[in-house]
C-alpha cells in the first residue's frame, strides 16, 4: 500500500518543477532583504530565518536545476520557456549582495562552490542546448546565462578571498585621506574616514606576524569623544560586509563593470519577454499547450522582474552604504558626501552597525528562580526534562534567563572617560588601572584573593557577586562609614582624576547601573561565550556549580539569606573586600566598583579574534565592541575632548 495517494503523486509531478522554481526565487528575495540586517538585530527569529533560507536555497536550486535537465527528454513536458530558467537558477546559486556566508567556516568551502559552479554551469549549459528552438526567445538565454557566471563567480571569489586570511587585500579604495587633517568639518564623512582608517590598521594587524601594536603620538589633534566611538562602530559593520557580503568586490572598478553588465543583461531578458507577449504570436504547440503555457510565461515573467528588482535594490543599497560614501571621499567628492547626508539624513546617517544590546545573566537570580518550586514544575521544563533529558533541561533554564539591556549613552560615556584617563593621566601615558593599583589599598586587598589565581573566571565570578552583595544591602550600609581608603594612598594624586563626589554629574545612581550592567553581562559572556574570553574556556566545576546551585548559595527561601550566606561561607566572595566596601562613602563605593569592571573589561579585550567574528553575524557584542575600542585606544594616543 502506498501511503502517498495517486492524485498528490500526479499533482507533484504536474507542479514540482513550478514550485522549485518559485521557492528558490522566494529564498533568494528573503536572503536580499533579511541577509545583512543580522549584523544589527540580535533576535533568535532573524538567525533561524537566515540560517533556514541559506541552507535551502542552494539545494532548492541545485534540486530545480537537476529536474530540468531530466524532462528534457520528455517533449510532452518540456517547453522553450524552460530555456531561461536554468541560467536563473544558475544566478539563484550566486545569491545576493548581502549574505555570501552565513558563518566564518563557510568560506572556507569556496572550493565546493568553485566545484559547483562548474557542474551547475554545465548542467545549464545542458539544458540551454536541449531547450533550443531556434527562436528568438531562446537567445536571450545567452545574456541571462552571463548574469548567471557573474552571480556565482562572484560568490566563490569572495569566499576565496576570505579564507586566504589576507585581509588587507580585501579592503577597498586603499587610503581615503589623511586622517589627521580631516577631523575639523563634516561629522559624519570624519567617522567614515576615522573608521575605514582604523579598518586598515586592524586588518594589518591581524594578518601581520606576531604582535603588531603602532603607537602615533598626535597631541596636536582633538577628537570628540562622539567621532571615536561612531567611527568604532562603523568598523564594525565594514569589517562584518567583507567577511560575510560581497563588498570587497562590488566595490571595485571591475565589480562596478559586472554590476552594470549584469543589469543590462537582465533588462535585455525582460525587453525580450515583454516582446514575444505583446508583439509576436503564439505557435501553434504553444495554442495546444493552453493554460499550462500561460502558467510558466507568468512565472517566467516573476522570475526575470524579480531579478530585475533584485537588483535595482542592490544597487539602492550600495549607493547608500558607507562604503559608497568612502568612494566618493576617495574620488575628492567630500562636498557630496555632507551634501547627501544632509540632504537624505534618513538614508545615508542611519545605517547601523550592531545591536547595541548587552546581554544580562543575573547569577544569583538565576540560583533562585532555577530552585523555586513553582518553576521546577513548570509544563516546559517538565517536558523538556522527560523527552531530552536533565543536561537540556539546564541550557534551556539558562538560556531563558538571560535579558537584554540596550547600551545607553550612560555606558559609553562612562566607558570613553574611562579610556581617556587611561591614555593620558598627567601626561605621562600610564594606565588607568595602574593608576588604581598604586592609589588604592583596596585594591591589595582584592587581589590577595584573586589575582594569584590568574583566571579570569574567578575574577568575574567574584567581582559579579560582590557587585551583588553590594547592590543588597545598598539601604542597611547607608552612606558608608569615615572611613576613607584615599587617605592610605602611598602615591601623590590629584583627586579630581576621580569623581567620588555625590552630587556630581555621575550620580550615585548611575554608577549602580553601569555596574549591574557590566557585571550581569561578564557574567553573561561567562555563561553563554565562555571562549570569548582569554584563559576562561568551559569550566567542569563552573558547570557543575551552573547544575547544582545550592552548591553556591546553600538553600536560601530569598536573595536576602543567600547573600548572607555567600557572606558567611566565603566561598564565592571574599568577607574582607566587601567589609572594605561597607566603610567607605557609597558615592567612593559605586565608583571603585565601576573602575575595577571597566579595567577588568579592558585587560580581556585582548582575547583572540575568531570568536569575535563570528559574533559580527548575531548583531555583534558589546564584548566585541571593545576589542576594537581597545585596539584603537592603543594605536592611537591622540588626546580626546
Amino acid at each position: 500500500m502506498n501511503p502517498i495517494p495517486t492524485w498528490v503523486r500526479r499533482l507533484w509531478d504536474v507542479w514540482d518543477l513550478r514550485v522549485l522554481v518559485l521557492l528558490s526565487f522566494t529564498l533568494q528575495l528573503i536572503l536580499s532583504i533579511f541577509g545583512n540586517r543580522r549584523k544589527y538585530i540580535s533576535s533568535l527569529w532573524i538567525n533561524v530565518l537566515i540560517w533556514s533560507a541559506y541552507l535551502i536555497a542552494d539545494w532548492v536550486a541545485t534540486v530545480a536545476l537537476g529536474k530540468l535537465s531530466d524532462v528534457q527528454g520528455d517533449p510532452e513536458k518540456s517547453n522553450v520557456l524552460w530555456v531561461i530558467w536554468a541560467p536563473l537558477l544558475l544566478l539563484h546559486l550566486g545569491g545576493p549582495d548581502s549574505i555570501t556566508a552565513y558563518s566564518l567556516e563557510d568560506n572556507q568551502l569556496w572550493l565546493r562552490h568553485l566545484l559547483g559552479l562548474v557542474v551547475q554551469l554545465s548542467v545549464a549549459i545542458y539544458v540551454i542546448l536541449m531547450s533550443w528552438k531556434n527562436s528568438r526567445f531562446s537567445f536571450l538565454s545567452l545574456p541571462a546565462l552571463a548574469v548567471g557566471i557573474i552571480k556565482y563567480g562572484e560568490r566563490t571569489w569572495v569566499l576565496k578571498s576570505v579564507s586566504d586570511n589576507n585581509f588587507k587585500d580585501t579592503i577597498p579604495f586603499g587610503d581615503v585621506g589623511d586622517k589627521y587633517t580631516t577631523y575639523r568639518g563634516h561629522e559624519y564623512s570624519c567617522v567614515l574616514i576615522l573608521a575605514h582608517c582604523h579598518l586598515h590598521e586592524f586588518m594589518t594587524y591581524l594578518g601581520g606576524e606576531g604582535y603588531y601594536r603602532r603607537v602615533m603620538h598626535f597631541r596636536d589633534v582633538d577628537i570628540e569623544k562622539k567621532i571615536v566611538w561612531d567611527a568604532v562602530e562603523v568598523s564594525m559593520g565594514l569589517l562584518y560586509d567583507l567577511l560575510y557580503t560581497k563588498a570587497s568586490r562590488i566595490y571595485s572598478k571591475g565589480g562596478f563593470i559586472l554590476r552594470c553588465i549584469s543589469l543590462g543583461c537582465t533588462v535585455t531578458v525582460l525587453i525580450g519577454l515583454i516582446f514575444r507577449i505583446v508583439l509576436l504570436k503564439t505557435t501553434r504547440e504553444e495554442e495546444d499547450q493552453g493554460n499550462r503555457h500561460e502558467i510558466e510565461m507568468a512565472i517566467t515573467g516573476v522570475l526575470i522582474l524579480g531579478a530585475l528588482a533584485l537588483e535595482i535594490y542592490a544597487a539602492i543599497v550600495i549607493f547608500s552604504s558607507n562604503w559608497f560614501m568612502l568612494w566618493l571621499i576617495k574620488q575628492g567628492r567630500r562636498e557630496w558626501v555632507i551634501w547627501l547626508n544632509r540632504r537624505f539624513q534618513w538614508l545615508f546617517n542611519e545605517e547601523k552597525s550592531w545591536s547595541k544590546k548587552m546581554w544580562q545573566f543575573d547569577l544569583l537570580g538565576y540560583c533562585l528562580k532555577v530552585r523555586d518550586p513553582i518553576d521546577v514544575q513548570k509544563p516546559s521544563r517538565k517536558l523538556i526534562r522527560s523527552v531530552l533529558g536533565r543536561e537540556c533541561e539546564d541550557k534551556w533554564n539558562i538560556y531563558r534567563h538571560k535579558t537584554a539591556y540596550s547600551v545607553r549613552p550612560l555606558v559609553y560615556d562612562a566607558m570613553l572617560d574611562y579610556y581617556t584617563k587611561a591614555l593620558w593621566i598627567s601626561g605621562s601615558g600610564i594606565s588607568h588601572l595602574a593608576k588604581i593599583n598604586e592609589m588604592l589599598e583596596f585594591r591589595k586587598i582584592f587581589e590577595e584573593t584573586i589575582q594569584p589565581l590568574q583566571n579570569l573566571q574567578v575574577k568575574i565570578w567574584n567581582l559579579h557577586f560582590t557587585t551583588q552583595i553590594c547592590n543588597h544591602f545598598e539601604n542597611e550600609w547607608g552612606a558608608g562609614g569615615d572611613q576613607d581608603p584615599s587617605h592610605n594612598f602611598d602615591v601623590d594624586f590629584d583627586p579630581t582624576d576621580f569623581d567620588f563626589d555625590p552630587s556630581s554629574s555621575h550620580t550615585i545612581a548611575q554608577h549602580k547601573e553601569v555596574c549591574k550592567a557590566l557585571s550581569d553581562y561578564m557574567m553573561y559572556l561567562l555563561v553563554m561565550h565562555p571562549l570569548l574570553l582569554p584563559n576562561a574556556g568551559p569550566s567542569l566545576n563552573f558547570e557543575r556549580k551552573l547544575k547544582n546551585p545550592e552548591v553556591i548559595i546553600g538553600h536560601p527561601r530569598n536573595e536576602n539569606m543567600a547573600c548572607h550566606y555567600l557572606l558567611k561561607t566565603g566561598i564565592d566572595v571574599s568577607s574582607r573586600v566587601v567589609d572594605v566596601l561597607k566603610g567607605m562613602r557609597k558615592a567612593k563605593r559605586w565608583e571603585i566598583l565601576k573602575l575595577l569592571w571597566f579595567a577588568l573589561l579592558k585587560d580581556a579585550a585582548d582575547s583572540p579574534v575568531n570568536g569575535h567574528f563570528q559574533q559580527l553575524r548575531q548583531g555583534g557584542e558589546f564584548f566585541t565592541f571593545m576589542l576594537f575600542f581597545n585596539f584603537v585606544s592603543n594605536i592611537s594616543s591622540f588626546p580626546l575632548v
